[in-house]
């Protein structure tokens, strides 16, 4: 029960302080120099901790940024990169607005003002939609934590009613780029080394984070069950550090290993210990996605994405990304002209006949051999000495893949646009959402039907055509039999 106190200052002025209980701990208010507004304030108190509304008036004092240091310590089971994406947030967004501000200082029209125009710390300029609006969600959360921690008694960036209206609007996701089966092989056939075709296949058909396939050992492999165990993942840190951890979502898994690769996934483990790393550096350690992606990954996809361009501009056809039947006459006659087959699919037999080609037509020579296109240009014109040794490269890329009627060029792609092709290739083959969840890794169904939702929308269309079908089946039809009676025939349940 509340009650007061007399209290007499070094200045022998005499007064009275609350005294009240929150949480079994007696507790005391400022001081009044009239007894009826201590004992009106203890009370008050003391009604706000029975309600779960009391706030600690000297834990409110504490700034935003020593509150932050504060919530970060109690944050250890965070992944390493989630704690230094925060940090960074916080240094460089939240911290020059808020960071000397003491807690119970922050306003609803602060963060409101802040979060519309926080700027850049390099550029100067307002920060990009996905950047504040990570920010303020990191404030956000921040202040959740002052009200969990009872050093606020409501959030100021919320409104009564628990909505963030000063969060930026999110941005739009970049379009996922997928790959067809064909496109895919092309990728892993225009590759310099088994471990970098391996890899590739791995993950544009199993779906995992590079992290994870960066991680895998040799006894995460199964052959014999055709299985590969998801234990961990590498994450790297700003300053580059290679941090060995859980995945992302912090539980194992089991992913289906494909038929088609369990040979080069056991010839890359060869030799290996239970222990080693399945894929690794130039010098046996992780392998760095920066490193891959630049050396490796990369090329890969430029020769493949523009395979067909290059075969029309080396036939003399006008340019397109399209394999259609110009092409498939030209590469005939080539081949005919060559000694070869004339099947009209353009092998790595048929991309030695088109590099000489290409060739000619750079020189100049145009006409010395029988060149498939007509109106056919030289390629010489305006190119220069390193144009032409990276067209030579090119054509030598190329050389090791196939392209056949129908095939078409496609624009560059990530190393993680490799993961939607693996659930695109999935869901194409008919593969549950359930199983597409698994398979990815995604915590729940509803992230995997969110991501992809506009793959799953082709399901309609065969849903219609099987129940179109299935009713079609049901209709009783007229026959004869062997005799010429007449008999019905159709399809009916039990029931009917």
């Amino acid at each position: 029960m509340a009650y007061t106190e007399q209290r007499t200052d070094s200045a022998g002025r005499t007064g009275h302080i609350g005294r009240f209980r929150v949480d079994g701990r007696l507790r005391s208010t400022r001081r009044f120099t009239a007894k009826r507004e201590a004992l009106a304030e203890a009370r008050r108190q003391e009604e706000a901790g029975k309600h779960a509304e009391w706030v600690d008036p000297a834990a409110s004092r504490v700034t935003v940024a020593q509150w932050f240091a504060i919530w970060q310590e109690a944050r250890v089971d965070r992944a390493p990169r989630t704690i230094e994406a925060e940090r960074e947030r916080f240094r460089s967004l939240v911290s020059p607005t808020f960071g000397d501000r003491p807690l119970r200082q922050v306003t609803h029209e602060d963060v409101a003002r802040w979060a519309a125009t926080m700027t850049s710390p390099t550029t100067g300029e307002t920060a990009s939609p996905a950047r504040r609006r990570d920010a303020a969600r990191l404030l956000v959360a921040l202040l959740d934590a002052a009200v969990d921690a009872r050093r606020l008694r409501s959030n100021p960036a919320r409104t009564p009613s628990g909505k963030v209206p000063s969060l930026p609007r999110a941005p739009k996701t970049k379009p996922h780029r997928y790959l067809s089966h064909e496109q895919l092989r092309r990728v892993a056939d225009a590759t310099t080394s088994p471990q970098t075709r391996t890899l590739i296949l791995l993950t544009a058909l199993t779906g995992l984070r590079w992290g994870e396939v960066s991680a895998l050992t040799v006894a995460d492999v199964d052959p014999l069950r055709r299985r590969l165990h998801v234990t961990k993942a590498y994450t790297r840190l700003d300053d580059g550090t290679l941090l060995l951890g859980d995945t992302k979502t912090h539980a194992r898994r089991e992913v289906p290993l494909p038929a088609t690769l369990v040979e080069a996934v056991a010839t890359q483990a060869a030799g290996r210990a239970p222990g080693d790393l399945l894929f690794t550096g130039t010098r046996g350690g992780a392998l760095r996605r920066e490193s891959f992606d630049r050396s490796a990954f990369r090329p890969a996809v430029l020769a493949a994405g523009r395979a067909v361009r290059t075969l029309r501009e080396s036939l003399g056809l006008p340019a397109s990304g399209l394999y259609d039947d110009a092409v498939v006459a030209a590469v005939r006659r080539l081949q005919t002209d060559g000694g070869l087959p004339p099947t009209g699919v353009c092998d790595p037999e048929t991309w030695a006949l088109v590099s000489d080609a290409d060739r000619a037509r750079r020189d100049g020579r145009v006409g010395g051999a029988r060149t498939a296109g007509t109106g056919a240009g030289s390629l010489a014109g305006g190119m220069t000495r390193g144009e032409k040794v990276s067209r030579t490269r090119l054509l030598a890329a190329l050389s090791r893949t196939t392209l056949g009627p129908g095939a078409e060029d496609f624009d560059t792609l990530t190393l993680h646009d490799l993961r939607h092709t693996a659930a695109s290739l999935a869901i194409s083959g008919g593969a549950t959402v359930k199983a597409v969840q698994r398979m990815l890794g995604h915590e729940s169904p509803v992230l995997t039907l969110s991501t992809y939702a506009g793959l799953f929308e082709d399901d309609l269309d065969a849903l219609g055509d099987t129940m179109s079908a299935a009713f079609q089946a049901s209709a009783v039809v007229l026959g004869t039999d062997p005799g010429g009676a007449r008999i019905l025939r159709g399809s009916f349940s039990a029931s009917s």
